[in-house]
């Protein structure tokens, strides 16, 4: 078993490597005349709803939303249906519909589809935000975003958005291996680059290691587990909870020894929540009967879970610094709809078309209403926001609202035919992981698939 030490001595070996390779990779990105673009830093919440949001801000339970709202732009985000998430995220970070960068759903068929597999990074037809900004010589990190595994080469560095999973599997391996140390990652899809792969051990936070007080504070009055549905459900709080401060806990330490241009950082156990507790936070759309007692425990996690949110935010912005901070959901929260019928909505029908988008920092207008915002707006915006040209060929449009017009003076928003190279195609199939099998049974019990 590895000491700690040498734990650590490989975590800041990993963290030293990682911030020698931005630097060796960065490359001035404006002449000596031209006013200096922003960095950016995107935060990513998955099913983070507009009404919920406003309602939730305008109660003071999420007070870094708040800020960003009040010192910079901010409105609903359009999604397109069904609301994929797979494939709506790919479309925030790409500027165009699934028909062009091609990832449709959350599996895709190998072997002649003979067998299904989670869609994976190899699939999709376009360059992403983390593709263009890095040929254009900046330099990116991305953490988490849905469907980056196997990790890319970039210019800078990816963990893919399967690296909790590997982590954790790897872990269960090696704790029946005497040969090898718990928590060792052999998949070098992870994290790019390599070096970063060994680390991630360092960051996962468990869900049996969680203290007790961080999962209550989400819960209402507790109550012994005493049935198999709410044992469950405390087993899935702590999976999401788990899941976001992972990310978190590793997006900081990037952020802060490795600042890169453009930077993403992705959290989904806001949407989970969402899919797992609505019938406690809405008993009336579920047709069978609730328990009281588990409404009263589980009732107010959705609602507390976009407070914790707004902390990931919070922590989020300040590690930021002084880049221009971006915040967007895929889609919005409906609920499992009509209380009357005889089988609830459940899966991507739970969804709803208004996310949020809030931005704010240096060169953003302060106070503006972003009107008529929709998911293919975002890396147009980004784009411009960074002093890059906007492809052409991107279905989004720049959210010109968000910027003051005497930045759009300064630096007008420039225009390409296309970003996309020669031959630059995904592939048919997905790439098989070690945990194929576990995203789908979480996929299947979320409602996603049958």
């Amino acid at each position: 078993m590895r000491s700690k030490a040498a734990r650590v001595a490989l975590l800041v070996a990993a963290v030293a490597a990682v911030a020698l390779i931005v630097w060796l990779l960065a490359r001035p990105r404006e002449s000596a005349t031209a006013p200096a673009a922003p960095r950016v830093v995107i935060i990513g919440v998955d099913g983070l709803d507009w009404e919920i949001a406003r309602a939730a801000v305008a109660e003071g339970r999420m007070p870094h939303l708040e800020r960003l709202v009040e010192e910079g732009a901010s409105g609903p985000l359009q999604s397109i249906p069904p609301f994929i998430s797979p494939s709506i995220w790919t479309t925030i970070a790409t500027g165009k519909r699934e028909d062009k960068h091609g990832i449709r759903s959350f599996l895709a068929t190998r072997r002649h589809g003979s067998v299904t597999a989670p869609t994976t990074s190899n699939m999709r037809k376009a360059k992403a935000l983390w593709q263009i900004a890095g040929d254009r010589g900046l330099t990116v990190g991305f953490i988490g975003w849905l469907v980056t595994w196997p990790a890319e080469r970039v210019n800078g560095y990816m963990v893919s958005s399967l690296f909790e999973r590997l982590v954790a599997s790897s872990a269960e391996q090696g704790a029946g291996d005497s040969g090898a140390a718990a928590g060792e990652v052999d998949d070098s899809g992870a994290a790019y680059p390599a070096a970063l792969v060994q680390s991630l051990n360092d960051f996962v936070v468990r869900p049996q290691d969680l203290p007790d007080e961080t999962v209550a504070r989400l819960l209402g009055p507790t109550r012994r587990a005493d049935d198999a549905e709410t044992a469950a459900c405390e087993a899935d709080l702590r999976r999401y909870l788990a899941s976001d401060l992972s990310t978190l806990a590793l997006a900081k330490q990037l952020m802060r020894s490795a600042p890169t241009d453009v930077c993403g950082v992705y959290f989904r156990g806001l949407d989970l929540s969402c899919h797992t507790f609505w019938r406690y936070r809405s008993p009336g759309e579920w047709p069978d009967d609730i328990p009281p007692g588990q409404v009263e425990t589980f009732g107010p996690v959705i609602d507390r879970y976009y407070s914790f949110a707004d902390s990931l935010i919070g922590e989020i912005a300040e590690a930021a610094g002084d880049a221009v901070v971006l915040v967007c959901s895929d889609h919005g929260f409906g609920g499992h709809g009509d209380p009357g019928g005889d089988k609830p909505l459940i899966g991507t029908a739970m969804h709803r078309d208004r996310g949020v988008i809030a931005v704010a920092g240096p060169g953003v207008r302060r106070g503006a209403a972003v009107a008529d915002a929709g998911v293919l707006d975002v890396t147009p915006t980004v784009l411009a926001i960074l002093g890059l040209p906007v492809g052409r060929d991107m279905d989004g449009r720049v959210l010109v609202e968000v910027l003051p017009e005497d930045a759009l003076t300064e630096r007008p928003v420039a225009f390409i035919q296309t970003h996309e190279s020669e031959g630059t195609r995904g592939d048919s199939e997905p790439i098989p992981s070690p945990v194929d099998d576990e995203i789908k049974e979480m996929l299947r019990s979320l409602g996603y698939i049958e």
